[in-house]
């Protein structure tokens, strides 16, 4: 009789057609090259707050059909995606009927008689892990995300780690972290790219001097917002894409104000829509702000814009390793960096940037990630 193949249970910590894909979506899609996959959707780690966005999403989950707005992201073949009905508060005596819940939710994955592996990036598993070969990617301090109790998230880490799961960190102070919480031997994967996508789409294009671009969540947590205004009235020519406060709070009056100073301002723009928008400058901005969360970032977009040939500059964060292509300071030294380097670079600085980045892709981190479900279902 055949063997079963490995079923991979994805417990995600956003929603499949959230507007920002991260780790876990890709890696959903590289899972999904070799094995069949089911993605579950946010358990809910962050109360809602009473705003539109999160009333959206409530609504999404009770009654379905309504997506993120502006947002509907593929689905790899083999991948289905639900949507777990959760109360969003993970103490007391709800537990219960979450933990029900959710193995509802999942119980043709955790019947399969084949090999069973969850994939979590969230730290609250319900007891999935006692029914299956379980890895934990870290990609985020959760407990210091504000909105996010830390009870939570520390209390299902140490749960995990006393499971015996195995666990992998994006940088060294997640890795730290993963150690105090009881991980013996966290492995460390430092974020990757699309690479592909990005270089491609630079490919024979005109960019405009002084043009600099950021893309991410803009939010008042994560974002120094004084730093990109000050960027702005240097005369540079400033392009914001991304989300407003995705993850909770408000950031509408400071993305108002850079508008006012001179930044365009995209909204939410499709892969490939981003990469002409990369393709068309000359910097590539992380303008994070340095906070017990930051702390532990490692920016995907470091790699993504090093692929479209742009120069890097980036507030100094631990995550992110300087180099003569990421510029690395803060201050008025992070506006004079960004003037500097704002000319259209050489076909020589353009390529060694693309094969910088192209050593830090998906492609490779996919076999990687493929290579650890074998291991995991053979340990």
């Amino acid at each position: 009789m055949p063997v079963a193949e490995p079923w991979v249970l994805v417990l995600g910590t956003a929603d499949w057609d959230q507007p920002i894909a991260t780790n876990q979506h890709y890696v959903t899609r590289e899972l999904a090259r070799e094995f069949r996959v089911t993605f579950v959707e946010s358990l809910g780690l962050r109360r809602p707050e009473l705003s539109r966005r999160d009333l959206r999403r409530v609504r999404r989950r009770l009654v379905g059909g309504v997506r993120a707005a502006g947002v509907s992201r593929p689905r790899p073949d083999g991948v289905e995606v639900l949507s777990p009905r959760l109360v969003p508060v993970h103490v007391g005596p709800v537990r219960g009927l979450n933990r029900a819940a959710l193995h509802r939710l999942v119980g043709r994955w955790s019947t399969h008689r084949g090999p069973r592996v969850l994939w979590t990036y969230s730290p609250q598993t319900y007891g999935l892990e006692t029914v299956a070969a379980t890895m934990y990617h870290c990609v985020d301090l959760l407990a210091e995300v504000p909105g996010i109790p830390a009870r939570v998230v520390l209390d299902g880490e140490r749960q995990l780690s006393g499971s015996g799961a195995s666990a992998a960190a994006c940088t060294e102070l997640v890795r730290d972290h993963l150690r105090t919480v009881g991980f013996p031997d966290p492995m460390l994967w430092p974020n990757v790219a699309d690479v592909a996508l990005y270089r491609d789409a630079a490919v024979g294009s005109v960019r405009t001097p002084a043009r600099a671009v950021f893309a991410g969540n803009l939010s008042t947590s994560k974002v120094d917002f004084a730093l990109l205004e000050a960027v702005a009235r240097a005369g540079i020519d400033l392009h914001l894409a991304g989300p407003v406060a995705e993850g909770g709070g408000s950031a509408g009056v400071e993305v108002r104000r850079l508008v006012a100073a001179g930044a365009t301002f995209h909204g939410v723009l499709a892969p490939a829509e981003l990469a002409g928008l990369y393709a068309s400058a000359t910097v590539g901005l992380i303008p994070y702000l340095i906070n017990p969360y930051t702390r532990g970032v490692s920016p995907l977009k470091t790699f993504e814009y090093l692929a479209a040939g742009l120069c890097v500059v980036t507030t100094p964060l631990p995550g992110v390793q300087g180099s003569v292509d990421v510029l690395v300071a803060s201050g008025f030294s992070f506006v004079d960096a960004v003037v500097e380097h704002a000319a259209v670079p050489r076909a020589d600085v353009l390529a060694r940037r693309v094969q910088e980045a192209e050593r830090h892709s998906w492609t490779a981190r996919g076999g990687v990630v493929r290579e650890t479900v074998h291991r995991l279902v053979t340990a």
